[in-house]
């Protein structure tokens, strides 16, 4: 995929993860393993992510424990990312076991 950067707006997708304070450490462990793929599950840089990047969080004063950063060609690109299956079935593990928030910022990338 090639992305003219002087004219796509870009599509910055930060999810923040808190885990319940009962969910046990494998499970959280586990979750971020899978969590860590799914960008690539749901199509990769063939459906529009541009970028994908899952881990601990440095700093979990506010309780956080679990950032995901992914940067998408597009709107549509992020629309079809969480219309996907895999995106569903994450969201549906997730929410027995955290709360999450989630920010989306459409940013213009200049060329040169």
């Amino acid at each position: 995929m090639s992305l003219d950067l002087a004219r796509n707006k870009l599509v910055v997708h930060v999810v923040l993860i808190s885990f319940r304070d009962e969910v046990p450490e494998e499970t959280r462990r586990q979750f971020l393993a899978r969590h860590q793929t799914l960008g690539t599950r749901c199509g990769g840089p063939a459906a529009g992510i541009v970028h994908w990047q899952v881990g601990e969080n440095l700093d979990q004063r506010k309780n956080w424990h679990v950032v995901q950063l992914s940067v998408f060609q597009d709107r549509e690109a992020l629309r079809r990312f969480a219309a996907h299956p895999e995106h569903v079935k994450a969201g549906e593990e997730l929410r027995h076991i955290a709360d999450w928030a989630v920010g989306d910022l459409e940013s213009v990338v200049e060329a040169g």
